[in-house]
C-alpha cells in the first residue's frame, strides 16, 4: 500500500488554509478510500516543513504531499533534496497558496478540488531542481524561480501587506515597490564559460519555471525539464519605464524589447554586485537588505525530483 505523508501549511494563503483544512482533508481521505496510508502533518513554525519532509523521507514513504502554497513547496523541496536520489520521495501538490505559481507550472487547475486526483494517479513529472549559495557558503535548493533586485525587493514589500491575497497582493507589491523602492545594481556576470557580462540592472530572474508573483511569466520560454537555468535580466529603467514595461511583463511580450531586456540559458551562473541585493527564492527570503548580499552562485540538478501531475 502506498504511503503518503501530507505536510499541511495552515498560514498559507494568509491562513485561510487553516479554515478550509478540515474540508480539504476529508476530501482527500474520501478519494483515498482504503488503498493508501495517509500520515498528516501540520507545520508549526518557518522552516518545519523542511524537517517534516526530511523524516518522511528517513521513514520510507512514497509521496510527500503539500498542501499549501508556493513557500511550502519551498521548504518540502529542500527537505527532500537532503535525502539521496534512490531513497526520495516523490512530490504531491495541494496548491491553497497566494501564488501558487510552481504548481502552475506544472499545468495544475486553480480549481483545488481536480488537484486531488492528481495524488492517487500514475502521472509524473521529472523536474530540474537549482541551488543558490551565497558569499557565506549558505545553500538552499529551489524548485522555480530566483529573484534578485527589483523582484526581490517585491517580495519584501509583499509580506508587509497584511490584508490581500492572491495576484492583488503581489502586484501592489509591485506597484510599492516602483514607487518607493526601485533598486538599480551594477553587476558582473559570470554565465558558464562566457566571458564576464557587465550591466547595469534592475532585475535578475534566474528561473526554472516561466512564471512567479502570482501570474508574473518573467522567463516565458523556461523549461522546468531541461536541465537548464532560464534567465531574464531587465536592465537599469526608471520608474516611468518600469510602469510602461508592467502589462508587457503581464503578457510575457517583453523579451522582444532587446533594448531594456536579456534572456539566455545556463547549467551554472554567479552574480557579483556593488551593493546588497534584496533575494528571494521560489516566494521566500533567502537576503534582505539588511543581509549584505552582493554575491550569489547559482546551478541546476538536472532530473532531481519527481512530482505527481494531473
Amino acid at each position: 500500500m502506498p504511503r503518503l505523508k501530507l505536510i499541511l501549511n495552515p498560514a498559507s494563503d494568509r491562513w485561510h488554509t487553516k479554515d478550509r483544512s478540515k474540508s480539504l482533508r476529508e476530501l482527500i481521505e474520501h478519494q483515498a478510500r482504503e488503498s493508501y496510508e495517509l500520515v498528516w502533518a501540520t507545520t508549526e513554525r518557518p522552516r518545519h516543513a523542511t524537517a517534516l519532509a526530511k523524516s518522511a523521507g528517513d521513514e520510507g514513504f512514497d509521496v510527500v504531499v503539500v498542501v499549501g502554497g508556493d513557500g511550502t513547496v519551498h521548504e518540502v523541496v529542500n527537505g527532500l533534496m537532503q535525502i539521496p536520489a534512490d531513497r526520495r520521495p516523490k512530490l504531491g501538490i495541494i496548491p491553497v497558496g497566494s501564488g501558487n505559481d510552481f504548481a502552475y507550472n506544472l499545468g495544475f487547475s486553480h480549481d483545488v478540488e481536480e488537484s486531488v486526483p492528481c495524488l492517487f494517479g500514475n502521472k509524473t513529472r521529472i523536474i530540474d531542481v537549482g541551488t543558490i549559495t551565497d558569499h557565506t557558503g549558505r545553500m538552499e535548493y529551489w524548485n522555480n524561480t530566483v529573484g534578485l533586485g527589483f523582484s526581490g525587493a517585491v517580495n519584501l514589500a509583499s509580506r508587509q501587506l497584511k490584508r490581500l491575497r492572491g495576484f492583488l497582493l503581489y502586484l501592489v507589491a509591485v506597484l510599492q515597490t516602483i514607487l518607493f523602492k526601485p533598486q538599480a545594481l551594477a553587476a558582473t556576470m559570470r554565465i558558464d564559460d562566457q566571458p564576464p557580462l557587465e550591466r547595469g540592472i534592475a532585475m535578475l530572474s534566474i528561473c526554472n519555471g516561466p512564471r512567479e508573483g502570482g501570474g508574473f511569466p518573467v522567463a516565458p520560454d523556461a523549461v522546468m525539464d531541461d536541465g537548464l537555468i532560464t534567465y531574464t535580466i531587465m536592465r537599469k529603467v526608471n520608474r516611468l519605464q518600469m510602469l510602461y514595461f508592467l502589462p508587457i511583463v503581464m503578457s510575457a511580450a517583453h523579451m522582444r524589447y532587446k533594448k531594456f531586456f536579456q534572456g539566455g540559458t545556463a547549467k551554472h551562473l554567479s552574480v557579483t554586485t556593488d551593493k546588497t541585493m534584496a533575494i528571494h527564492t521560489d516566494g521566500e527570503v533567502f537576503g534582505s537588505w539588511e543581509a549584505g548580499i552582493c554575491e550569489v552562485n547559482v546551478s541546476i540538478i538536472p532530473s532531481a525530483l519527481q512530482v505527481l501531475i494531473c
